[in-house]
């Protein structure tokens, strides 16, 4: 089976189904966060003090794929886009977008986050503070980490991809292995990186290297994925457009992931069962999940979204804003809501409405700065929004001629490299 589309038309044309399957990968921070205030197994960077069973079942039906599918999506438009320009030109444009919002989110934002944090713990404010400059920069990098992550995957690939791209021996051999190369990557490395990772765990000190060097080395194999996708018609249908068996298969697996994580919470560390025994189930499921769960959500938002919508194009272009500025209001918000008796589900409902709200206001005011624009997006937002404030009747109208003037775009972009 393979995948037949246009090619675009131009560099400009956009994919609106994986752009708002990125989105939605960022926006779902929100609820994932707020969620994670609340499990069973105790609060996250806040605790509610107030378990909640949603809570616990919204945070592991997000964390089963949101990260995974986000490093698939990374990998596939890093390949289009290294199709299209010069490794170096592409690698400097990846500095703007990924490095300049992080160092200023970290800097002007990082230190508020941090408070919080200090705060939610007991302290009283001047010890809060103090405590917040103790942990500069490590604990300041907080949910930033992935742009780190994404930047040393892009420095990889943007080294290596000339040169694998010229190789016509290489690609040769990529497809004389067959289905042997799909069983690698979609199985055999994401279950072996977990395991590096934990060893990862055991060989290095604690601290935030520690733990971003786990990240880099869990997430990679999905990069991997999501960067052959784009030159290998097979691996894109399997991922991109999986058939019945491999959405049953992703439905297993998300199911299966859920009762695990809600029954044992981190069943690796439960006791009464083998070591030997829970491993190597936490590590397959989990990896295998981290494939097949992002591939069943890429499916149905394919179907949703194929065609594009205003509002998804909104989002897609406020989404690395809405996620770097989202716990400047969700953490403070969930220090408050513990001074409230409400039941947990509606508090986390207020907490996630009020974030969004106030992220997107903090988006509006950011996309009509070109200074801010590139602080905290590294340019423009992309693709463009009306002028208008959102939720006027300009800004409709405006919309309503963005949607005239762009046609249909393919889920699955279609040049094939390999």
């Amino acid at each position: 089976m393979s995948v037949h589309h246009a090619a675009p038309a131009s560099p400009r044309e956009r994919f609106h189904a994986l752009d708002g399957a990125r989105a939605i990968m960022l926006l779902l921070g929100i609820p994932f966060h707020t969620a994670a205030m609340y499990t069973l197994k105790g609060g996250w960077l806040v605790d509610a003090h107030q378990p909640s069973f949603l809570a616990s079942l919204i945070s592991a039906l997000v964390h089963s794929f949101r990260m995974p599918g986000f490093f698939i999506l990374a990998g596939f438009f890093a390949a289009m886009l290294l199709a299209r320009r010069p490794a170096g030109q592409w690698l400097t444009s990846r500095v703007k977008r990924l490095l300049v919002p992080f160092a200023s989110s970290l800097l002007l934002l990082g230190g508020w986050e941090v408070y919080w944090m200090g705060t939610s713990q007991g302290l009283e404010p001047a010890a809060a503070v103090a405590w917040t400059l103790d942990h500069f920069p490590g604990r300041w990098v907080n949910h930033r980490w992935f742009l780190i992550v994404l930047f040393a995957y892009c420095t990889a690939i943007a080294a290596l991809f000339p040169a694998l791209a010229a190789s016509p021996p290489l690609r040769a051999g990529w497809r004389w292995l067959g289905p042997v190369r799909l069983l690698v990557l979609l199985v055999a490395l994401p279950i072996a990186a977990q395991y590096l990772t934990a060893e990862l765990g055991t060989l290095l000190p604690r601290g935030e290297t520690r733990v971003n060097l786990q990240r880099t080395v869990m997430f990679a194999p999905y990069f991997l994925i999501g960067a052959l996708a784009f030159g290998d018609s097979r691996l894109a249908q399997l991922v991109f457009r999986p058939a019945l068996v491999l959405r049953v298969a992703g439905a297993l697996l998300l199911l299966t992931y859920c009762i695990l994580t809600l029954a044992f919470g981190d069943f690796l560390s439960t006791t009464g069962f083998p070591r030997m025994l829970t491993r190597p189930l936490a590590f397959s499921v989990t990896a295998l999940a981290g494939v097949f769960v992002s591939s069943l959500f890429f499916y149905y938002v394919g179907k949703l979204f194929a065609k594009g919508h205003a509002g998804v194009r909104y989002f897609v272009a406020a989404s690395l804003v809405i996620y770097l500025f989202h716990e400047v209001f969700l953490l403070p918000l969930g220090v408050a809501f513990r001074q409230v008796d409400w039941p947990a589900e509606v508090e986390m409902l207020a907490i996630a409405s009020a974030t969004l709200a106030g992220t997107v206001l903090v988006f509006e005011a950011i996309r009509r700065s070109a200074w801010l624009s590139f602080l905290f997006n590294g340019g423009p937002a992309s693709p463009a929004q009306p002028p208008a404030f959102v939720l006027t009747h300009r800004f409709r109208q405006g919309l309503k001629g963005n949607t005239l003037a762009n046609r249909e775009r393919p889920a699955v972009p279609p040049r094939m490299l390999i």
